[in-house]
């Protein structure tokens, strides 16, 4: 399931991950903790998961970001997580909610 969305990035973590394939190889990732809310209003926990180089800084809070992911749902919900691999991740410019105080 792939989906696009706009999100507001906030308290994001710089995680580094082995990855063993015959040799020992390093992936870097940024997360991010959030929750996905269905129409019918239930609240299932998820995380965004971002590839990251290793010297990679961390979005500032409040960054709003147009994202395309694709959604790993697994059986054991709400116990795990959904995970949103992120394919596409746009940084917007500005800080909206400013622009609308500031009106």
């Amino acid at each position: 399931l792939f989906i696009y969305l706009f999100l507001v990035l906030v308290g994001g973590e710089h995680l580094r991950k082995s990855v063993k394939t015959g040799s020992v190889t390093l992936a870097y990732h940024s997360i991010y903790g959030m929750t996905i809310q269905c129409t019918s209003g239930v609240i299932y926990p998820a995380s965004l998961c971002i590839y990251s180089p290793f010297n990679d800084v961390i979005l500032p809070d409040n960054t709003v970001a147009f994202i395309e992911a694709k959604a790993s749902v697994p059986v054991s919900i709400p116990r795990d997580h959904v995970l949103l691999k992120t394919f596409l991740l746009i940084p917007l410019q500005g800080a909206p909610l400013m622009r609308a105080i500031s009106r």
